[in-house]
């Protein structure tokens, strides 16, 4: 049984992002001691080492990031860490979850396809009960809120950044039905960053 991690970041006060949708905002007021630390770069990338599958959702989100990642390795300016996650991101099984979204808009990234939302649970079963390293989602709110109200993650990893966004989107719609079990906290002092890594248990 293959696991399913989810990773976020998150301010202090608990959004996703701001209410353009947009996380740019969130770093107007960021502490001059944080600026330049790449502490979640490296956490990121050391979840995507140990996955085989990485599930995107929603067009935009899902496009602006096959397309970001695909221009860090030709970036003049792109650090080490980004570049390995890139690397590690073009040859990872992507599996995006979309109505929307063509072969067509997929063609420039390779080991890419897609899923329909309605079927997105389903799939993720299929690809839980197989072979493989983990499953993991980074971003895309609206599909693991889904996934776990249907009890198909095994952990959230949130990463709180020492940021107040004082509005925007919250990371949760509703209550799910799970506990959380505290299976691990990291703080990172040269970026402020804090995790908190949760096993998710059905109730």
């Amino acid at each position: 049984m293959r696991t399913l991690t989810v990773c976020n970041f998150t301010t202090v006060d608990g959004r996703y992002e701001d209410d353009d949708h947009d996380i740019a905002s969130f770093f107007a007021h960021q502490h001059p001691d944080y600026r330049g630390a790449d502490s979640f770069d490296h956490y990121t990338t050391s979840l995507l080492r140990e996955s085989d599958t990485l599930l995107l959702s929603g067009r935009r989100s899902a496009l602006g990031n096959l397309s970001y990642w695909a221009g860090v390795a030709d970036a003049p300016d792109a650090t080490d860490i980004r570049r390995e996650f890139a690397a590690r991101f073009a040859e990872v099984e992507k599996v995006v979850v979309s109505d929307t979204i063509t072969e067509e808009d997929l063609a420039p990234y390779p080991n890419t396809r897609t899923v329909p939302v309605a079927g997105a649970a389903e799939e993720v079963r299929r690809l839980k009960a197989g072979d493989g390293g983990g499953i993991l989602v980074l971003l895309g709110r609206v599909l693991w809120n889904h996934l776990m109200g249907q009890g198909l993650v095994d952990e959230l990893h949130l990463v709180t950044f020492p940021l107040i966004a004082g509005s925007g989107v919250p990371l949760f719609d509703a209550r799910p039905p799970v506990a959380l079990k505290l299976l691990e906290t990291r703080a990172w002092p040269e970026s402020g960053n804090v995790l908190m890594r949760w096993r998710v248990d059905a109730v």
